[in-house]
């Protein structure tokens, strides 16, 4: 005897068809006196009962979102006599210029001029916090996520799809830019850009002292070895080398560069003040000595960094593809380069999705902006428009006619993705990074010794790490 399809099927079913066809109704693509397909039609295109279509058109019928006429056909009503829909979208300030944020809202408002799209910029200092009580106060339907922020939510609440509604998988998409994004095997964020952290350099600078362009392959001593020719006669003018090490997205590079095997921390049994571990932090405090401190000082973040880099008072910094959407206007020539390493090539990926509030009254008409922002039409705009990586494959990779200066050497991410690497590759929670940081930072201001550092550093995961 066959087994018939469960209930739950059925309700499936019954439930994509009703999703579907809100859907295509609230965001116009079914506009006003549309038929609809007959219910013999939609009985077999959804593979559901003539009565579970009829259901499943019932509750359609009740929002007012369509129509029967007797003997004519079921119709689309008047989507005049209702309210626009309206979203808003939490976003990171900075996507105005890595993805051109305000252009693909105006393109998404000409294609769906019945949703209404409000943006909310949040600020990154104080992102998570806002970003938490923007969700549970259902503030925005739609919210901007990075890897590290979604990471803090995960700390915090384990029970994500409490709080975000699951995405559709995009086949389209570089395969390791959705596993930061997933819980319980669901796609909570859609990945909409990435980079990896690289070096971006002066190619004039290196033209006039004569220095080789950078290799795809070298260790930081070597990379110190190409600093000391870049210095020329400008000494106190130009900065060989210049990069903000205390933030999430510099210090990990150097201790994921040190080859230790980090899943060892979840049985307790890393050494935090193990050799290559101090390896690594040594030579981030090489690097950090051979600035100028002053400059350390005039720089609390990456966009310092940028600014000197088009000023030119700076030759080599480390950044990131996004950053450098920060110099659009610069007049000079650069290209990025591999990170060099201490013990084994590694640097950090860096991603930016969008994710949909859970709680949200609006979800169809957020979902609706989410795909459309991840459409290879958006995608591709991003590419020709911005110095950010679509996620994309199709777009990241298109090649034609450039709007804008390119680096020769942009489509270098393609042959370093085996270095990639993730925060919690660490294997630490939040208060453990701080701890780590606060002790390096310490060493490498020099205001405590090395033998100080490391009985600090071995204090660290004396309690359980993080799940």
């Amino acid at each position: 005897m066959e087994n018939k399809p469960s209930r739950t099927t059925f309700r499936e079913r019954m439930d994509e068809m009703i999703r579907t066809l809100r859907s295509d109704i609230v965001t116009g693509k079914l506009q006003s006196g549309t038929f609809l397909p007959s219910i013999h039609q939609l009985s077999k295109q959804y593979r559901l009962s003539i009565n579970s279509v009829q259901k499943g058109l019932d509750e359609l019928v009740a929002e007012s979102l369509i129509e029967r006429i007797p003997r004519v056909g079921i119709r689309v009503t008047d989507t005049r006599e209702h309210k626009a829909v309206s979203i808003s979208v939490g976003y990171y300030p900075t996507l105005v210029d890595d993805i051109d944020l305000n252009r693909l809202t105006e393109r998404f408002q000409l294609r769906y001029p019945h949703i209404r799209v409000k943006l909310v910029p949040l600020q990154l200092s104080n992102y998570f916090d806002v970003a938490d009580y923007y969700l549970k106060n259902e503030i925005v339907d739609v919210i901007a996520i990075n890897q590290i922020h979604f990471r803090q939510f995960f700390e915090a609440d384990g029970d994500l799809e409490d709080r975000f509604e699951p995405l559709e998988e995009d086949d389209g998409h570089y395969p390791y830019l959705s596993d930061p994004y997933r819980a319980n095997g669901r796609l909570l964020v859609k990945p909409v850009i990435f980079s990896p952290v690289v070096l971006c350099y002066n190619k004039r600078h290196f033209a006039e002292r004569g220095v080789p362009e950078p290799p795809m392959d070298w260790k930081w001593s070597e990379f110190m070895e190409c600093l000391e020719l870049l210095k020329g006669e400008h000494g106190d003018v130009i900065l060989p080398f210049y990069f903000y090490p205390s933030t999430s997205n510099r210090w990990p590079i150097f201790i994921l560069q040190s080859g230790v095997d980090f899943a060892a921390q979840r049985s307790g049994k890393l050494d935090w003040s193990c050799s290559p571990i101090l390896d690594s932090i040594q030579t981030c405090y090489d690097l950090i000595h051979r600035q100028k401190m002053f400059s350390i000082l005039l720089s609390e973040n990456d966009f310092g960094v940028e600014r000197l880099f088009a000023q030119q008072k700076v030759s080599v910094m480390m950044t990131s593809y996004f950053n450098l959407n920060r110099m659009r206007n610069a007049d000079l020539a650069f290209d990025v380069a591999p990170l060099p390493y201490v013990h084994t090539p590694k640097t950090l990926l860096l991603t930016i999705g969008l994710a949909l509030n859970r709680r949200s009254k609006q979800k169809e008409a957020g979902r609706t902006f989410i795909d459309f922002v991840t459409s290879a039409e958006s995608q591709l705009h991003i590419r020709k428009h911005t110095y950010s990586i679509p996620a994309l494959r199709q777009a990241a990779e298109w090649e034609g006619e450039e709007a804008r200066y390119r680096p020769p050497r942009f489509g270098m991410y393609r042959d370093i993705s085996h270095t990639y690497a993730q925060l919690y590759d660490l294997e630490l929670r939040s208060d453990d990074r701080e701890r780590l940081l606060a002790a390096m930072n310490m060493y490498w201001m020099g205001l405590q010794s090395i033998e100080t550092t490391i009985s600090q550093l071995s204090a660290i995961g004396d309690y359980a790490p993080a799940k």
